[in-house]
C-alpha cells in the first residue's frame, strides 16, 4: 500500500536502467531530480507515461537546496506533502489537522502535567506531520512578513530566546491560577515571546493559541484561542508583546476569557 502523504514526489519512471522522478503539484506533473532530503517512504508507484498536458516546469524555488524549508513556491508556499502551492487549501488543511490534535489533547493529555517547548515541539509534529516534512523541527531560515511599515523580520538568532522561553512555560504550567488577571497577563507574556522566537518554519500562530488553550484549561478557564480573530487587531497587539507591552494583548486575553465565561 502507498502511502502518499509521505511521499514528496509522486512516481517513479524506469528509463534504462535508471529513475526519472516525476513530482505532483495542483494535479500537474514536473520532471526533476530527488529531493535534497531522504525521502520519508520508500514505497512508490512506477508509470510508463505521463499525458503531456500534465506536464509543467518545477514551480518550486530552491529545489537544489540542501535545506527543505527554503523550498518555496513563487508565492511563499513551502514543499509540502498536499503537493500544492494553493495557500487557501492548505491552510484548511492545516486547521482541520489543528482541530483534530485540539481534540485528541482535550480526551488524551494529562493537564496537570507541566510541559516545556519540547513538549510544544511534539505538537507542532502532531499538527503538521502529514503537511510539512519539517514538522515539529527549529526554523532553519530568516522569515518576513509584510512589505510596509509593519514589515517584520523573523531572524535565526531569535532563536537563542528559546532556554529562556522554555523555563517560561515550565514556570507557568507549574503554577495554579484563580484569577483571570493573573493568567491572561502570563499568557500575553508567553504567546508574545513564543511568536517573536518563532520557533518553527511554519504554523507559529496556530500553536501560540493551542499552548495558550491547554494552560487555560489547566487551570479551569475557557479555551479561547479559535476566537482570537483579526478584527481584534490581535496582530497589532502581538507586535505590541515583541516590544515587551504585554498590555495590550493582556487586555484582549482578559475579555476574551471574560466573554466565554458569561456564554
Amino acid at each position: 500500500m502507498i502511502k502518499t502523504k509521505y511521499l514528496l514526489y509522486a512516481f517513479k519512471q524506469p528509463i534504462k536502467n535508471k529513475y526519472i522522478y516525476w513530482y505532483e503539484t495542483d494535479d500537474k506533473y514536473f520532471e526533476q531530480s530527488k529531493p535534497p532530503k531522504t525521502i520519508l517512504d520508500t514505497n512508490y508507484e512506477e508509470i510508463e507515461t505521463i499525458e503531456k498536458d500534465k506536464i509543467i516546469e518545477n514551480p518550486w524555488t530552491d529545489w537544489e537546496t540542501n535545506d527543505i524549508q527554503k523550498i518555496t513556491s513563487k508565492s511563499g508556499v513551502c514543499l509540502n506533502y498536499l503537493k500544492s502551492t494553493d495557500d487557501e487549501y492548505i491552510t484548511k488543511k492545516e486547521d482541520l489537522k489543528l482541530l483534530e490534535v485540539y481534540n485528541y489533547l482535550v480526551e488524551n493529555f494529562d493537564i496537570s502535567e507541566t510541559f516545556g517547548f519540547e513538549m510544544i515541539a511534539k505538537w507542532h509534529h502532531m499538527v503538521f506531520d502529514t503537511i510539512y516534512p519539517f514538522a515539529g523541527e527549529l526554523r532553519t531560515v530568516n522569515m518576513s512578513k509584510g512589505n510596509n511599515i509593519d514589515a517584520w523580520e523573523w531572524r535565526l538568532d531569535f532563536l537563542r530566546g528559546l532556554p529562556d522561553f522554555d523555563k517560561l512555560v515550565l514556570d507557568i504550567t507549574s503554577k495554579e491560577y484563580e484569577d483571570i488577571d493573573d493568567i491572561a497577563s502570563d499568557l500575553s507574556q508567553l504567546m508574545s515571546d513564543f511568536l517573536f522566537i518563532h520557533p518553527f518554519r511554519e504554523g507559529n500562530g496556530r500553536l501560540s493559541r493551542l499552548i495558550g488553550d491547554i494552560i487555560l484549561a489547566k487551570n479551569g478557564f475557557p479555551m479561547i484561542g479559535l476566537n482570537l480573530k483579526e478584527s481584534d487587531n490581535y496582530l497589532e497587539k502581538v507586535h505590541q508583546g515583541y516590544q515587551c507591552d504585554y498590555d495590550p494583548m493582556k487586555e484582549l486575553l482578559k475579555s476574551k476569557i471574560e466573554e466565554e465565561l458569561m456564554n
